[in-house]
C-alpha cells in the first residue's frame, strides 16, 4: 500500500528493497511486441520501418540548448535524499548496496549521499592492480570508519586475479572489520558477483520502477518553463504525449497511456526513459502542416523562449536499435561481458573473453557500427536505446541477466 500511495504521488525517488522491485505494467507485453517487430523485420525486411521514417523528414533534431532547456540532465540529490533515509534503517549492517540498471544513476546517486553524509568516496583500482590481484584499495577502506564505493563494477574483472580484491573486500566488509560502507553497484555486476562470490545477507536498495503517469509528471516538470511546457505529439499515433494540459482532462489520460508503453519498454527505470525522450525528440522543419501550432514561423528564434518551440514531436520511442536474431555467439558474450562489467576499454576485453583480442575488437566494432554500443568516458558499454533488445536477446539465450 506505502508502494502504491508514493507512485500516487507521481515521486520517482521511492527507494525500495530489491525483493520490493516490480516492473512497470504490460512489461510482458511489451516485451512480446519487440519479439514480434523482430520477427517481422527478418520476415518482411525493413520497408515498414522505411515508410515510418519518411516521417521523420517533416522534424528536425533540436539542438544542445534546446535539448538542455527541454531535457536537462537528471538530478539526482532526490534519490540521494531517499537513499539517506533508507540506510537509517540499516544502521547495523555493515555494508549496504544500492544497485541500478545500467545509465540508471547509482554512482552519481552514491557519490551525492557521499558528499551529504561527507564520507569519502574509495578510488577505483587501475586494470594493471585489478589484472595483478592487488589490494591496496581494499585497504584504503579499511583506514576509515565509514566508506563509500560508488561503482563497484569499477573494482573487479572477470579474472582470477580481477576478482581477489571484491572477495577480500566483501569478506572484510561483512566480518565488521571495515566500519560501515555503502557500495553503489550495477545491477549486472551484482547479478553476476551474487553468483561468482556471494552476497548473502547484504542489504540491497534500488529505485522502483516508473509507471507512464509517473514519467508524464516528470517530463512536464522537467521541461517546465515558469509554467509554460511544450506540447509533445507522438510521431507513431499523432496524438500528444506530454500536454500542456490538466491532468483530469482526456489529454492527460492519453498521455499516460502513451508513456506507459515508454515505461513498459524500458522496464520503468528513469535514466534509460531519459535518454529515450531526449535522443527521439525533434521539433517541427518550418511550418506544421497539421495546423495544431501557429507558433513554428519563419524566423523562429532557433532557441526556445516562452513564445516558441512549444510544440515538439517524439519519434517511435521504440524503434531503436536492435539486435539481430541471428547475432553470433561472440557477440552476444562480448555484449554479457560488456553488461557485468558497466563497460570496458578495448584493453581490458584481453582479460575477460576466451576468444582472441582480433576477434573482440571486430565483434566490438560491428557492434559499434551498428549503434548497439557506445563510448563513454573511454568505456564502451551498451547504448541506451539497444539495452532493451540487448537484455531480451540475453534472457531468451539463457545468459545470467540482473534482477532488475
Amino acid at each position: 500500500m506505502t508502494q502504491r500511495s508514493t507512485k500516487t504521488a507521481f515521486s520517482p525517488w521511492e527507494m525500495v528493497a530489491l525483493e520490493s522491485f516490480q516492473t512497470p505494467e504490460q512489461t510482458q507485453a511489451s516485451q512480446w511486441r519487440r519479439s514480434w517487430r523482430a520477427a517481422t523485420t527478418w520476415i518482411v525486411g525493413r520497408e515498414a520501418s522505411e515508410r515510418q521514417a519518411k516521417e521523420e523528414s517533416e522534424l528536425r533534431k533540436l539542438s544542445e540548448v534546446a535539448l538542455s532547456h527541454w531535457v536537462p540532465a537528471i538530478d539526482w540529490t532526490s534519490a540521494a535524499r531517499a537513499l539517506s533515509q533508507v540506510t537509517e534503517g540499516y544502521v547495523d549492517a555493515p555494508v549496504v548496496l544500492f544497485i541500478s540498471p545500467p545509465h540508471g544513476g547509482h554512482e552519481a546517486v552514491v557519490s551525492h549521499w557521499a558528499q551529504q553524509q561527507g564520507v569519502n568516496c574509495i578510488s577505483a583500482p587501475t586494470l594493471n592492480e585489478l589484472t595483478e590481484g592487488c589490494l591496496e584499495w581494499v585497504e584504503r577502506c579499511g583506514s576509515q570508519h565509514k566508506w563509500v564505493i560508488p561503482a563497484l563494477e569499477r573494482h573487479f574483472l572477470r579474472h582470477t586475479q580481477g576478482l581477489q580484491g571484491v572477495r577480500e573486500l566483501l569478506e572484510r566488509a561483512l566480518s565488521g572489520r571495515l566500519g560501515q560502507g555503502v557500495i553503489g553497484c550495477d545491477s549486472w555486476t551484482y547479478a553476476y558477483l551474487q553468483h561468482a562470490v556471494g552476497l548473502e545477507g547484504v542489504p540491497v536498495v534500488t529505485l522502483q520502477a516508473l509507471e507512464g503517469e509517473q514519467l508524464a509528471h516528470y517530463f512536464a516538470q522537467l521541461a517546465d518553463d515558469g509554467g509554460v511546457r511544450p506540447t509533445v505529439y507522438s510521431s507513431r499515433t499523432g496524438q500528444p504525449i506530454l500536454a500542456g494540459v490538466s491532468k483530469d482532462s482526456a489529454g492527460g489520460e492519453r498521455s499516460y497511456k502513451e508513456l506507459q508503453r515508454l515505461a513498459a519498454h524500458c522496464r520503468g527505470h528513469l535514466g534509460i526513459a531519459w535518454h529515450y525522450w531526449r535522443e527521439r525528440l525533434r521539433e517541427p522543419v518550418g511550418n506544421d502542416e497539421s495546423g495544431r501550432s501557429q507558433e513554428q514561423s519563419e524566423g523562429q528564434p532557433k532557441e526556445p523562449s516562452k513564445e516558441s518551440s512549444k510544440e515538439l514531436w517524439l519519434l517511435d520511442a521504440l524503434a531503436e536499435a536492435e539486435l539481430a536474431s541471428d547475432t553470433g555467439d561472440v557477440a552476444t558474450l562480448l555484449l554479457h561481458t560488456l553488461l557485468i562489467h558497466g563497460g570496458l576499454e578495448d584493453q581490458a576485453l584481453g582479460y575477460v573473453l576466451p576468444f582472441s583480442s582480433h576477434e573482440a575488437l571486430n565483434a566490438r566494432l560491428a557492434l559499434a557500427r551498428q549503434g548497439i554500443l557506445r563510448c563513454h568516458q573511454g568505456r564502451w558499454q551498451v547504448a541506451p536505446l539497444s539495452y532493451a533488445s540487448v537484455r531480451q536477446l540475453l534472457e531468451s539465450r539463457n545468459y545470467l541477466v540482473d534482477p532488475l
